[in-house]
């Protein structure tokens, strides 16, 4: 097994630093750069008028990440929702008894109505 010392690593390296810069790199083609442009230039305000304002809405969805991370948010929500309304249900609670302060839901508030009797120990 070779071991390398630190210079012979730190040399390799600006070896091949130093020829990465040597190649050279193309100009972007007219055409993307014309596109470019005229699409940064639709954005900008006429001059002496008021800017293009984004609707509230686009702006809460960009804001969020786009309609690819809103989709997953409510995914996530939705699931959180019915793991959480279904641990009532396997414990033997009805969920709205857990919602609202009821009498029925006050007659079961102890560590039996969430079924921890059951766990050994």
């Amino acid at each position: 097994m070779r071991h390398e010392s630190k210079n012979e690593s730190e040399d390799w390296l600006d070896q091949m630093l130093d020829d990465v810069a040597r190649i050279p790199v193309p100009d972007a083609p007219p055409e993307l750069m014309a596109r470019v442009l005229a699409d940064a230039e639709h954005l900008l305000p006429q001059p002496g008028g008021v800017p293009v304002q984004m609707p509230l809405w686009r702006q809460v969805v960009g804001g969020l990440g786009g309609w690819g991370a809103l989709g997953g948010l409510a995914v996530a929500g939705v699931t959180g929702l019915a793991i959480g309304l279904g641990a009532f249900d396997a414990a033997g609670i009805d969920a709205l008894w857990s919602i609202a302060p009821l009498d029925e839901y006050d007659s079961q508030a102890s560590l039996t109505a969430f079924g921890w009797d059951y766990e050994e120990g």
